[in-house]
């Protein structure tokens, strides 16, 4: 390998691209995680919590299938999510629903995915599979569960309205690679892009030419911080806003991630 250059065998990038995230292909997570490696990430330990009310009984269903309001508002005050401070949110609407609620929106969806929980006449109920995953001691195992779910059976586009074409999850054991050989540094989204992705033709609509950094950033790069992977750096008062965001792994992102390539 040379400074910036990963040199692969055509050979290792067919197994990487054809990787399914299951553990039998290059991809490898550790799912020895404790809850406490995990304390500071947004996908566990608030899954935990909305584990928890679906356990036993499970929780009531709206007519149209989501989670009720009342249930709903509660976890916008017991949730530690990045980017949704509760006053903000609330101050954005009068009365939280699941969907103006994308953490809520988000985790219904891929517990469901998941084979975590389930729907049972109106109430969403917790799966064996997720009474298995809910104890302190399963969180590593929660980790890469919901890891995986969000990469191989969730559909990422489904929190973004961008005008592109899925271009990166065929490719995301690639990229999950790659972003471990490439992103020590902070590089802002289309830098970081272009360095651990494979150049599609869907990528080069000129009547967009933000759209593929953008849609990168909203559907793996958003979703890598919040399992605690990426970090995005923070901005000081008095920065210029107009400045691009930059982001770089965790130190979390190499004892989550390993390859056999």
């Amino acid at each position: 390998m040379s400074p910036g250059i990963v040199k692969l065998t055509e050979e290792q990038a067919h197994a990487l691209v054809h990787d399914d995230l299951d553990g039998d292909g290059p991809c490898q997570m550790n799912e020895a995680l404790s809850l406490t490696d995990l304390a500071a990430t947004s996908v566990v330990p608030n899954a935990r919590i909305l584990m928890a009310e679906l356990d036993g009984k499970g929780a009531k269903l709206t007519a149209k299938g989501n989670l009720n309001r009342k249930l709903v508002e509660s976890l916008v005050d017991r949730f530690q999510w990045q980017g949704y401070d509760p006053g903000y949110v609330r101050q954005l609407n009068k009365v939280v629903n699941e969907d103006d609620y994308t953490p809520a929106l988000y985790l219904h969806a891929v517990l469901k995915l998941g084979g975590l929980a389930r729907t049972e006449k109106g109430f969403l109920k917790l799966t064996k599979k997720g009474k298995a995953l809910l104890p302190e001691e399963a969180a590593g195992k929660l980790q890469a569960a919901l890891l995986r779910t969000t990469f191989t059976r969730y559909n990422p586009a489904f929190l973004d309205r961008y005008p592109m074409k899925d271009i990166f999850s065929w490719q995301i054991s690639l990229i999950f690679y790659l972003i471990g050989q490439f992103a020590d540094d902070w590089r802002p989204a289309d830098a970081l892009m272009r360095s651990v992705t494979i150049p599609c033709e869907e990528a080069g609509d000129p009547r967009f030419p933000d759209a593929p950094w953008r849609t990168f950033e909203a559907r793996v790069l958003r979703y890598l911080r919040w399992f605690g992977l990426i970090e995005e750096s923070q901005a000081a008062a008095n920065d210029d806003w107009r400045q691009p965001r930059l982001f770089r792994k965790t130190a979390l992102y190499d004892r989550m991630l390993t390859f056999r390539v």
